[in-house]
């Protein structure tokens, strides 16, 4: 009997209908479709206008711009609570200052980078005994300089060698560039340092209207020459001190005074004149680790500088370098000597009616020295700046009216004391 193959049968299809539309079908059928675009349209336009538009409260504001700036070592916090429907155009005003304000910063306080728009300190390296006009911006940071006798802005030559220990990829590598192993390398550090901080070698001279000479001797030219060093001047370490105040001051005078800004490096500037309170965290380095000993609460506006000499951010292995005996490089050096020091490990000041520049240069002699000094940082507070450090398990502060709130830590109890 033969088989049939069901395989290679053609199944069996429906003949298909021709159906007719009239003309009123047709139009009704593209009204839907019209009608179902809009609305598909409208629910998307609603979308993105959700997504962009800004909702009262806190924001974070983020640079948006192609050239390069410091937005990356500052955060921008801001409240826009008190904008209303007004929050989404005062975000996007906002944004566009605080980007144009980052790059202008990073160009004016640049060593090595070039600006055609601004005189900046790269531009002022180039021409050593020559008049030139600065940026009004770096003229006024100069000032603050010279009025706080501060030499630390003339150790470009040594913070660039220290730069190679924080640049190195192993402990031997790291050896080699670090003095305190390298007797040669702490001669020429040494002698670097000494033209650093003689004011007859090298030093600004400040002849108004943004006009300033950088006076450089013969003989630190003819040092400079021969280690074929090209930057004189560098704010280093402290250039965020001058930088975050730049920053508070363009919000400020552009009428944006409801948020505050803060350096990964510890430099902060809170603009908020409503009364409220805010809070700062105090840390202070053990053995065994770091700890939060305690939290200040504080009146707005304020500047705060927290000064350490121990890493704590990713963004520290550019300034910090940790050795295996324990030690700790860093480019808190002395002028007096070229050698990275500190009093204390950790040192956190504030004030109501200074900037964080200010801070700074009073806070410096005070914390990198060789010896830790309560009266200095007492006087501070006689003129308004208030400090707090540890010492052990004790955290010492010299405002009496400060709002410290100890915190409870694992295996380690602090206590406080008033050191005013």
């Amino acid at each position: 009997m033969r088989h049939s193959d069901r395989s290679k049968r053609t199944p069996y299809v429906k003949p298909v209908q021709r159906v007719e539309l009239s003309e009123k079908n047709i139009r009704i059928r593209m009204i839907l479709i019209v009608v179902l675009l809009a609305i598909a349209v409208v629910s998307i336009l609603t979308g993105l206008s959700s997504a962009l538009r800004t909702e009262p409260g806190w924001q974070e504001i983020t640079v948006e711009a192609k050239q390069a700036n410091c937005g990356k070592e500052f955060v921008l916090n801001y409240d826009f609570s008190d904008a209303g429907s007004a929050a989404t155009s005062q975000f996007k005003t906002l944004t566009a200052l605080y980007s144009t304000a980052c790059v202008d910063a990073f160009h004016i306080f640049s060593p090595d980078v070039q600006s055609d728009d601004l005189l900046n300190v790269h531009y002022l390296n180039a021409y050593p005994n020559e008049t030139v006009t600065v940026d009004p911006i770096l003229y006024n940071a100069l000032s603050l300089v010279q009025q706080h006798r501060n030499r630390h802005i003339y150790l470009a030559a040594v913070y660039a060698e220290y730069d190679r220990i924080f640049q190195s990829e192993n402990d031997v590598a790291a050896a080699e560039h670090d003095p305190v192993q390298n007797p040669a390398l702490m001669e020429y550090i040494s002698e670097a340092a000494s033209f650093a901080n003689d004011p007859a070698k090298i030093d600004i001279q400040l002849l108004g209207e943004n006009q300033v000479k950088l006076l450089v001797s013969d003989d630190y030219l003819a040092f400079l020459e021969e280690y074929e060093i090209e930057t004189l001047i560098d704010f280093g370490w402290m250039k965020n001190a001058f930088i975050v105040d730049y920053l508070a001051q363009v919000l400020a005078d552009n009428g944006f005074t409801t948020g505050y800004l803060a350096s990964y490096d510890g430099f902060t500037r809170n603009l908020d004149t409503r009364g409220n309170n805010y809070s700062f965290n105090v840390f202070d380095r053990q053995v065994d680790g770091i700890y939060m000993p305690a939290v200040l609460t504080y009146a707005a506006p304020s500047a705060i500088v927290f000064l350490r000499d121990y890493p704590m951010v990713q963004s520290d292995a550019w300034h910090y370098y940790a050795f295996p005996n324990g030690r700790i490089a860093s480019l808190l050096i002395d002028p007096a000597d070229g050698r990275n020091k500190s009093s204390i490990d950790s040192l956190v000041s504030y004030g109501a009616n200074q900037s964080c520049a200010e801070l700074l240069l009073q806070m410096v002699p005070v914390f990198i020295s060789n010896e830790f000094s309560t009266a200095s940082l007492q006087a501070m507070a006689a003129n308004g700046i208030h400090s707090i450090w540890c010492v052990g398990q004790t955290l010492r502060y010299t405002d009496a009216d400060a709002n410290l709130s100890l915190q409870p830590q694992e295996n380690m109890t602090y206590t406080k004391v008033y050191a005013g």
